[in-house]
């Protein structure tokens, strides 16, 4: 499989002063990474676009002598962290590192860390590693495409988990618009621990598809999602009522969904059930940014209410019509009749696009009933959703001009609208389900 590490890093970036109205809560390298959700802005100074990476790399370094660091991520390109990963090292931390194959070939920090963990292990305990998948580490098929992070401990905190949707890459922080959520607990931090220590075997499992509660959270990991017993995301779906919320001024359900690419199978399925809840009186937006042309056109097509509100969340900052800066998220919030309770608020989030192969390919999910935390990805998602609605006016006006024909199936659109290249001959969304 060849994958694109670094498609965009060359984009010309669009510095603007725009700050989502998501500030983090800020944590000293003492008391570790501060709880709760993360969120980076591809637009903007240094701060914004490396919000994550920076509070990965202050984890790190926070964390002392004869403590633990493991890390699952899709791909892996930072000279700084490869520091601060050797750096932890040497001050006898146990560093372990799991990658995507296709993404450690010919991948300079990777190769470096690899060979410094293997030449710094003390040799009484060579504990430290850097290894790679080469499908989907637990399954059969598919990518090792989880993106999570697990400190034994890092300042003071102790069971530190930070997991969504961001890769350890400057890609990430400058082209992409990710999230993360952290935690300090005991029981997630076990889970994904076990999850971790099967997928660094890279063999498959018997029970791919894994789940279990802690108090208000919920986290998954896929392979798995090819029914809906194993699908957070349509488990959630499923459980909405689009009336009777009593939590929302309406009393109409809201959900914002951002499942980065919608494709297949798997993505027809989400996006039929997403139409029959608008539809149905929910109040509903929803952000992509690549998306299956026949999931586009059967959108596209009218329901009772209209069609479904869709913005396409990304940024061509050069006019060239090749997007440069995409919403990487794959999050989606829902507030109002789930459940069976009228005043339900959660989100879900994590490293699974809305796709067949995100069924097949490691996958992390997290899913929180905590009102602040749902108050902020919502809050985020109106925010991007509405800055970015007119970013591509050459595309959205091409798009109204044509929304007869894409809908007929007379025209095949362009790829900056439904993600379906070629460009100008040039395949701008080549291999970016499995980012």
């Amino acid at each position: 499989m060849s994958i694109r590490r670094t498609a965009f890093t060359a984009a010309v970036l669009a510095v603007l002063s725009l700050v989502a109205p998501t500030a983090v809560v800020s944590a000293s390298a003492a008391s570790g990474p501060g709880t709760g959700p993360t969120f980076n802005s591809a637009f903007g100074g240094p701060a914004q676009r490396q919000k994550i990476n920076n509070k990965i790399l202050g984890a790190i370094r926070s964390t002392p002598r004869g403590e633990t660091i493991r890390i699952m991520t899709w791909n892996y390109e930072s000279p700084a962290a490869t520091d601060a990963l050797l750096a932890a090292q040497r001050r006898k931390v146990r560093v372990q590192v799991i990658i995507a194959r296709g993404n450690a070939r010919g991948n300079p920090s990777f190769t470096r860390l690899r060979t410094g963990l293997k030449n710094g292990n003390w040799k009484s305990r060579p504990t430290s590693w850097a290894r790679s998948c080469s499908q989907s580490c637990r399954g059969r098929g598919g990518a090792a495409h989880a993106k999570f992070y697990l400190f034994t401990k890092s300042g003071s905190a102790k069971d530190v988990v930070i997991q969504g949707s961001a890769n350890l890459t400057q890609a990430a922080a400058n082209n992409q618009w990710n999230d993360i959520v952290t935690t300090h607990r005991a029981g997630p931090f076990t889970f994904f621990t076990r999850i971790f220590n099967q997928m660094s075997k890279d063999k498959p499992v018997r029970a791919t598809y894994a789940s279990q509660t802690f108090g208000t959270d919920r986290f998954a990991f896929f392979p798995g999602g090819r029914t809906a017993k194993n699908d957070p995301v349509l488990q959630l779906l499923n459980s909405v009522r689009c009336r009777g919320a009593s939590n929302t001024k309406s009393g109409r359900t809201q959900l914002r969904i951002l499942p980065d690419v919608v494709r297949g199978d798997r993505g027809m399925k989400l996006a039929r059930k997403v139409k029959s809840l608008y539809a149905n009186g929910c109040d509903i937006r929803m952000g992509y940014t690549v998306m299956g042309i026949d999931i586009g056109r059967m959108l596209s097509q009218p329901t009772r209410r209209g069609r479904v509100p869709l913005i396409h969340m990304v940024r061509d900052a050069n006019g060239d019509r090749q997007f440069d800066q995409y919403f990487h998220m794959k999050a989606m919030t829902v507030i109002g009749n789930a459940g069976g309770k009228s005043n339900t608020r959660k989100v879900l989030n994590g490293a699974a696009n809305w796709s067949d192969d995100s069924a097949k390919s490691d996958e992390n999910f997290g899913i929180y009933n905590r009102p602040e935390m749902v108050g902020r990805y919502r809050e985020h998602a109106d925010y991007w959703m509405n800055r970015l609605r007119g970013a591509n006016r050459a595309a959205a006006s091409e798009m109204t001009a044509r929304r007869s024909d894409v809908t007929s199936g007379r025209v095949t659109p362009d790829g900056l609208i439904f993600g379906t290249g070629p460009v100008d001959g040039v395949d701008v969304f080549a291999n970016l389900e499995q980012d």
